[in-house]
C-alpha cells in the first residue's frame, strides 16, 4: 500500500517539475502572439528591449550589418511592443538620408512580436532604417551592401591563349566481359583444349 502512495506522489511531483521546467522556459521565449512565424533567411537581426549594447529601451541588434549583394536580412521581433523598418529620409532621421543604396527598401509596416520581416539586397550601398514607432533617436540600424562580384559563365580553357581543339566522341567499342561470349576454358577440359562458350 506504501508503494503504491509513494509512486503517485512521485508522480506528481514529476508532474510538477516538469510544469515548472515548462513555465521557465515560456519565460524566454517570445511572448505568445497570433503572428505568422517564418524561419530566419540570410543575416538575423533582433529587435530587443534593452540588450547590452544598445543606449535607448529598444534597439536592432546588431544595429549595423554588412552583407554582399543578393543577400537577404531577416529582422525578428522579440520585444511585446510593435515596431517597424523603415527607410530613413532627412526629415525622419535628423538630417541622415537613406543612404547611397539604390534598392527599395521602403517600410516594413506594423511588425509584432514573434513575426519577422524580411528583404533581399540586391545592389551595393548602405542602407538607413529606423522604426517609425519608437523615431530614429531610440532605434534605428543600417545595411551595407558589398558587390558579390560579377555573375560570370565558365568560359572553355585557353591555355597560351590558343583554344582547345573540339574532339570528335569517342567512338562506342565493345569490351569483352568474363563469361559473355569471350570464350573461357573449362575447368576439365582446358589441357584438351576444351572451350565453353
Amino acid at each position: 500500500m506504501h508503494g503504491h502512495r509513494l509512486r503517485r506522489i512521485a508522480a506528481a511531483g514529476g508532474g510538477a517539475v516538469l510544469l515548472a521546467g515548462l513555465a521557465a522556459g515560456a519565460m524566454r521565449q517570445p511572448l505568445a502572439t497570433g503572428a505568422k512565424v517564418e524561419a530566419p533567411r540570410g543575416t538575423r537581426v533582433v529587435i530587443q528591449e534593452a540588450p547590452p549594447d544598445c543606449s535607448a529601451g529598444f534597439c536592432y541588434s546588431p544595429g549595423d550589418v554588412s552583407i554582399t549583394s543578393d543577400a537577404t536580412v531577416t529582422w525578428f521581433n522579440n520585444t511585446a511592443t510593435t515596431h517597424t523598418i523603415t527607410r530613413c529620409t532627412p526629415a525622419a532621421c535628423d538630417g541622415s538620408g537613406p543612404g547611397d543604396g539604390s534598392d527599395t527598401l521602403s517600410d516594413s509596416g506594423p511588425v509584432a512580436n514573434g513575426a519577422t520581416y524580411f528583404f533581399t539586397f540586391t545592389r551595393p550601398g548602405r542602407y538607413l532604417y529606423y522604426c517609425t514607432h519608437h523615431g530614429y533617436r531610440v532605434m534605428h540600424g543600417s545595411v551595407t551592401v558589398y558587390d558579390s562580384g560579377p555573375k560570370s559563365t565558365p568560359t572553355p580553357a585557353r591555355p597560351l591563349g590558343v583554344p582547345l581543339p573540339q574532339l570528335p566522341p569517342f567512338p562506342h567499342l565493345p569490351v569483352p566481359l568474363p563469361g559473355v561470349g569471350a570464350g573461357q576454358p573449362h575447368a576439365g577440359g582446358a589441357a584438351a583444349g576444351v572451350w565453353r562458350y
